[in-house]
């Protein structure tokens, strides 16, 4: 059976298969799950496919990489995961050589992560190809939109729940 067009304007239809939104449009998460589509697209070819990453590993190195010598309790925090999970993928990072632990040299139970040269070069090939990948997904926006957008989400990080 065919179905005769919506009369309501495109803008108000889901990106693909031009179904009505109607209230989602109106909800954060829902217009975030729909962006991330996009986003995500540009991880898997630039970061996941290109150097062998998911997007938490990729997180996790980048974060290392910018805060030397970082406890898996901090990095556990910052991404609102669990301890045992940080602990899975830095093994996996380290296996890999690309980040280093050591203990604590006044806390015996703490470990502190850096960066090896080989992660370093790879997660900044990676945030460069990313980069570049968002620009041209947001193309269509300008530069003042992609700064406001950016400035916006992370206000909205900023206020999450403890």
């Amino acid at each position: 059976m065919k179905h005769p067009e919506s009369s309501t304007s495109k803008a108000s239809q889901t990106p693909r298969a031009r179904l009505e939104e109607g209230a989602l449009r109106q909800l954060l998460g829902y217009q975030l799950a729909q962006a991330s589509i996009v986003t995500n697209g540009a991880f898997s070819q630039q970061v996941a496919k290109a150097f062998g990453l998911g997007k938490v590993e990729f997180t996790l190195l980048y974060l290392v990489k910018q805060n030397a010598s970082v406890t898996a309790s901090r990095l556990a925090r910052a991404l609102n995961v669990t301890m045992p999970a940080i602990t899975v993928w830095m093994v996996k990072l380290e296996q890999r050589g690309l980040v280093s632990r050591e203990r604590s040299a006044t806390d015996g139970r703490s470990q502190h992560f850096g960066v090896t040269p080989e992660g370093s070069v790879l997660v900044s090939r990676g945030m460069e190809a990313l980069l570049d990948a968002e620009n041209q997904a947001l193309g269509h926006l300008s530069a003042a939109e992609q700064a406001m957008l950016l400035e916006l989400l992370h206000k909205v990080a900023l206020h999450r729940p403890a």
